[in-house]
């Protein structure tokens, strides 16, 4: 007859134990979860704003360096490129690309109807003057404000032994008024080019985009005449007009009010946080232009 033995040195759980043990690990895996949610949503956060940041940064480093060498006073516009009132989508201006020339003129005045003009340039690296290049406009120092001899070819000559070079450019259209020569007998000139910065509308959101060539821009939507600074620009009524003029002490600013948020980890976000909270980021820049009529 085989008999069975309980051995005393086997233990198992019993239920109630099982079920504590359950119970706390439970527990336990909650906290764990709560903890890596919370974080990995603190660490989106902390991404996003960071990527908001780069985005403000290189929008403010880019519209403060070009406005800096404002050779004209900025003018607003707006999204189709027409003057605009104060606050405003956009300001375009003419950049200062470099100066002296000298113009090389046969007579006491260049006609109306010049269509082409000679320019020297010295090659001296004290007072250097870059070569003139398409679309560049030649301002002319006594002119009226209406004459912009903006070029269309460049003819470049070879450099003499006093380190000057002749240069003749060719306009787009004849200057259309007559340029006295001063009586110093030296007529001179500074080459410039016309850009702008705007705010566009794309899908349900906003852009801004730097026009490196805006006198000849005819659409302004057209991605091979822009280059686009950010496309994370706030939704609010201000926020796609974020350029005003305005003066301080008799000397002009441009203000530019910008808003951006990166859209990085947006819908890990959307139910974190309002639209407008905490990963957007507000920059208000006073910035002045080269060129300060008193």
């Amino acid at each position: 007859m085989r008999r069975h033995v309980k051995r005393k040195d086997i233990e198992a759980f019993t239920i109630v134990e099982m079920m504590t043990a359950a119970v706390v690990a439970g527990f336990v895996g909650v906290a764990v979860f709560s903890m890596t949610d919370t974080g990995m949503m603190m660490t989106a956060r902390n991404l996003s704003e960071n990527l908001t940041n780069n985005h403000e940064r290189k929008s403010l480093d880019r519209v403060e360096e070009v406005i800096q060498q404002a050779y004209t006073m900025p003018v607003l516009v707006n999204t189709s490129g027409a003057a605009a009132s104060s606050p405003a989508a956009g300001v375009s201006f003419d950049y200062f690309v470099g100066s002296p020339y000298v113009l090389t003129v046969s007579g006491s005045s260049l006609l109306s109807s010049t269509t082409s003009l000679t320019l020297v340039r010295s090659t001296n690296a004290v007072v250097w003057a870059p070569v003139p290049s398409v679309g560049d406009v030649v301002m002319i120092n006594g002119a009226p404000s209406t004459v912009r001899a903006r070029i269309t070819s460049v003819v470049v000559g070879s450099t003499n032994g006093s380190a000057q070079q002749t240069i003749t450019v060719n306009l787009a259209s004849a200057l259309g008024s007559a340029v006295s020569v001063p009586s110093s007998g030296i007529l001179t000139a500074a080459l410039v080019h016309k850009v702008a910065f705007i705010v566009m509308p794309e899908g349900s959101g906003y852009e801004l985009h730097y026009y490196p060539s805006y006198e000849t821009t005819s659409n302004l939507n057209d991605p091979t005449q822009y280059i686009m600074l950010s496309d994370q620009i706030g939704l609010n009524t201000p926020d796609p007009t974020p350029f005003t003029l305005s003066q301080i002490e008799s000397t002009n600013f441009v203000t530019l009010s910008l808003r951006v948020r990166s859209s990085v980890y947006d819908q890990r976000l959307s139910t974190k946080q309002a639209d407008q909270f905490n990963t957007y980021a507000r920059l208000d820049a006073y910035i002045r232009p080269k060129i300060n009529p008193q």
